[in-house]
């Protein structure tokens, strides 16, 4: 699953690209490095100058795939994660009765999984950027030079990684608690609507306390995260330099007097300036890897639900048919007809039409009292009306469209005036002609 998220195609071809562009790279380094020694011989090299210079320009063909196929891994993956979202959750109408998990996962495909897989994949991207740049190019510099830079550079990446290794924990922490506070005020801003439009005192000034709080907290806690990874890159750059610097200065001392040795080490010596900075780029990376996993599994684990058992919500014995006053029986279902569901709130009405729609799934057409469902009609730009008017248009929808055996309806009375009740009564009348309907009613 994690595989098929990132490394899709696209990406694949990305670094396919990448590795031409570093190799590009990596060439220019080469090319410099040969028209310094040129210059101890008292001329210059005109062939290797136009290498260089084509290699310069060269780079950017390379550089346009990667971005645009980069760009494009990242809808895909995105796309992916939201079938996988859909092969999950597909008919899993119980889970209906967790508002909790709703906000939380609804939050996550919307908003936090896009955010986190165009970060992980940037993050392959730049990473792999990086380790062949650093790669390749203290690979030519030391064929030039002395292999031993091989060795400082060598040392002082794994002192470093060890260094971030026994960090990890701490990152780990940090980013876990990071995405939780972001995830949770996430979720807060949805309500903004209701609770900023309406603007009643009471509910705005809680709303409002409650937001601001979540504010601060995921400023904090954001703060705390990046100043972690900062201290742990910085402390690694410092103990990735020492080697480097050590074996650089041996080599400076030992070929101080060999003209040719020290014209590649001044030409190269922006390009090591560069690679220093690569590798604390590199570093900072390292320690986002534990960060970039957490993250990761947050998203995931929304793909894994926990089961939700609707019987504890429901007290069977207590839901009965208004229509003939016996207690309903879920298992004796008429194949057509009309039964409205009745009992005290709190008995287990709505999670009894939830259980039913889980048992027989593309049986049934269950409608909630509130619900995001796309309907045909909505496609028109003049669709808008009262709740009313939207409900009739949906019952009539419905009657065309669907092939459902059962039709369920929880509350479609709740804030209906009169006259459009009796529309829609007369509506399901003589929908339960054919089909069987289940209702709850207000």
């Amino acid at each position: 699953m994690l595989y098929k998220l990132i490394l899709n195609k696209h990406l694949q071809v990305a670094l396919l690209f990448l590795l031409i562009q570093q190799i590009i790279v990596a060439s220019s380094t080469y090319f410099i490095a040969r028209l310094a020694q040129s210059l101890t011989q008292d001329t210059i090299s005109i062939f290797y100058m136009v290498l260089f210079a084509v290699s310069l320009l060269a780079v950017y063909v390379p550089a346009y795939f990667c971005v645009t196929n980069t760009e494009r891994a990242k809808y895909d993956a995105h796309k992916l994660y939201n079938d996988a979202f859909h092969t999950v959750f597909l008919g899993k109408s119980y889970l209906l009765s967790s508002n909790e998990l709703q906000s939380t996962a609804t939050t996550t495909l919307a908003q936090e999984s896009k955010y986190t897989l165009e970060t992980v994949i940037d993050s392959v991207f730049d990473i792999s950027a990086l380790v062949l740049n650093v790669l390749f190019n203290v690979l030519v510099i030391a064929w030039f030079l002395d292999g031993s830079l091989l060795l400082g550079y060598a040392v002082g990446i794994i002192f470093a990684s060890v260094f971030v290794h026994l960090r990890r924990h701490a990152l780990k922490m940090a980013a876990k608690t990071d995405q939780q506070s972001r995830l949770n005020l996430t979720a807060k801003l949805f309500d903004s609507w209701d609770n900023v439009v309406i603007s009643n005192k009471h509910n705005y000034t809680l709303y409002n306390h409650i937001v601001q709080k979540s504010f601060a907290t995921a400023k904090h806690n954001s703060v705390k995260s990046t100043s972690i990874q900062h201290i742990n890159s910085s402390v690694g750059m410092i103990i990735l330099m020492l080697p480097v610097f050590v074996v650089t200065g041996f080599i400076f001392n030992n070929n101080w007097h060999d003209a040719a040795t020290m014209a590649v080490l001044i030409a190269t010596l922006p390009r090591q300036i560069q690679l220093l900075q690569m590798c604390y780029a590199l570093v900072g990376y390292h320690t986002s890897i534990g960060v970039l996993k957490t993250m990761l599994e947050g998203i995931l684990q929304i793909l894994r639900p926990v089961t939700v058992n609707l019987d504890s919500y429901i007290q069977a014995d207590q839901i009965r048919v208004k229509q003939t006053g016996e207690v309903f029986d879920s298992t004796q279902l008429p194949k057509q007809g009309r039964i409205t569901l009745v009992g005290n709130n709190g008995v287990g009405k709505s999670c009894m039409l939830l259980k039913l729609k889980d048992c027989y799934q593309e049986q049934t057409y269950y409608l909630p009292a509130k619900h995001n469902l796309y309907f045909n009609y909505k496609t028109d730009q003049q669709h808008q009306g009262s709740t009313g008017q939207q409900l009739i248009k949906q019952i009539q929808e419905i009657r065309m469209d669907d092939q459902s055996n059962i039709v369920m309806l929880d509350e479609w009375d709740a804030h209906l005036d009169r006259h459009n009740t009796q529309i829609i009564d007369q509506y399901l009348d003589e929908l339960a002609q054919k089909k069987l309907v289940i209702e709850v009613r207000h």
